[in-house]
């Protein structure tokens, strides 16, 4: 959604003002699947999702620059003031809240505030802003629910007749289904936290750098700008990592949900693909990325959302362990026996050391050098599954002189 042309009150301070223009903010509010909203310490909306609004009831045009008060409805402000102030405060806070759907279903949400302190205000006691994230966790409560409904099952088959080797041996069934479920939830609900955890410091860090832009323009009078423009190339790639963190986030969350199942592959226009994914990286990244087409096939079967996350994945990993310097390549082949799409992402990087390759697509996973680099270690994992749900296989090959190649090998015509 737009952003109000100005501030609605009297004028704001320099770090809320940014909340009116930057278009990297604007895209991660209109794009992204997740409710969420942003207000300045004056109770006013900066940014809000349609998704957003849509929960609320609320028309999403025209609301930036609406308190707080009037947006929200008022059972709802009623019910968590206690946790609405006390995000004002600069204390963190979540809880769920629950509506009736348009099918007469409960729907939950998971709320998260996350108080936002600005540069040179950190001895303050009030947040300068907070950030409202919302996440579906229905499933959570529809598993809980049916997890009850299992136990009770399972009470009144012990107790009916526990001898009949039979009812046993459904015993057995229903204590390993209500196993499984419970493990599902468990890992669900830790992707979720991980996503409320993990949106909260690069968005610090993307408005410490607009900030420092504004400030470099201002020391400058404009008479020179690439310290300008530097500045302004550090808060792109922090919010290009607010996004694929949480696009990551989120795969992996919607991955473990459905146990699985992602849904069936579409018919995708393999050009485009790689286009969109080009467009991922950031501006001053792309030009080392280098595309060869060894595949004749142009429209392959892909899940094409999923897809263009992981090989989006496969180049992020290539071009920060690489040295800055080098290309990288995004190599497309197909085979025919068996027929299948090949994609590779080769770089000329260190390499992966022999004691990290046991583990290396697993949740978590990070590399040695780790501390300086942004994310949570959930790239590669998501590669693995969603080169799982395509039931085609992922390696990590060593190539000479140095560096590594990752290959995909994605089965074709299983539709067929």
């Amino acid at each position: 959604m737009p952003p109000a042309s100005t501030p609605p009150s009297s004028t704001p301070s320099s770090a809320d003002t940014l909340w009116y223009a930057p278009a990297q903010l604007l895209r991660l509010f209109g794009s992204s699947p997740v409710a969420m909203a942003y207000w300045g310490r004056d109770q006013r909306l900066r940014l809000a999702s349609p998704q957003w609004c849509e929960w609320f009831g609320v028309p999403s045009t025209g609301i930036a620059g609406q308190l707080l008060g009037e947006a929200l409805p008022p059972a709802f402000a009623l019910q968590h003031q206690e946790a609405l102030q006390a995000a004002a405060q600069g204390q963190r806070q979540q809880f769920d809240t629950c509506k009736t759907d348009a099918h007469g279903q409960l729907a939950w949400r998971r709320v998260s505030l996350s108080p936002h302190l600005w540069p040179g205000t950190a001895g303050s006691k009030s947040a300068q802003g907070v950030l409202m994230l919302m996440q579906d966790c229905s499933a959570e409560y529809a598993n809980a629910a049916q997890a009850d409904a299992l136990r009770a099952q399972l009470a009144a088959l012990s107790s009916t007749n526990p001898e009949r080797s039979e009812e046993k041996g459904e015993l057995l069934k229903m204590r390993t289904l209500l196993d499984w479920r419970t493990a599902m939830l468990a890992e669900h609900s830790e992707m979720l936290q991980l996503l409320s955890h993990e949106i909260r410091q690069p968005l610090n860090n993307a408005s410490a750098a607009m900030q420092a832009t504004m400030s470099a323009i201002a020391d400058l009078q404009l008479a020179q700008t690439t310290p300008a423009t530097k500045a302004l190339l550090r808060a792109e790639h922090v919010l290009q990592q607010v996004i694929g963190t949480l696009d990551n986030t989120l795969a992996a969350g919607t991955i473990l949900a459905v146990g699985g199942r992602a849904g069936a592959s579409s018919d995708t226009d393999l050009p485009t693909l790689v286009n969109l994914v080009l467009h991922d990286i950031a501006a001053d990244a792309r030009p080392r990325i280098q595309v060869v087409w060894d595949a004749e096939a142009r429209t392959v079967q892909l899940h094409p959302a999923l897809m263009r996350l992981t090989i989006r994945n496969l180049l992020n990993n290539a071009l920060n362990y690489a040295p800055a310097d080098s290309p990288v390549l995004l190599r497309l082949a197909d085979s025919d026996d068996p027929l299948a799409l090949i994609i590779e992402v080769i770089d000329e990087g260190p390499g992966i050391p022999d004691s990290l390759r046991p583990r290396l697509f697993e949740k978590g996973t990070r590399g040695s050098d780790h501390r300086h680099r942004a994310g949570a270690g959930l790239g590669l994992f998501i590669v693995r599954s969603v080169v799982q749900l395509h039931q085609g296989t992922v390696q990590a090959l060593p190539r000479q002189p140095n560096g590594t190649i990752m290959r995909m090998e994605l089965p074709q015509g299983l539709d067929d």
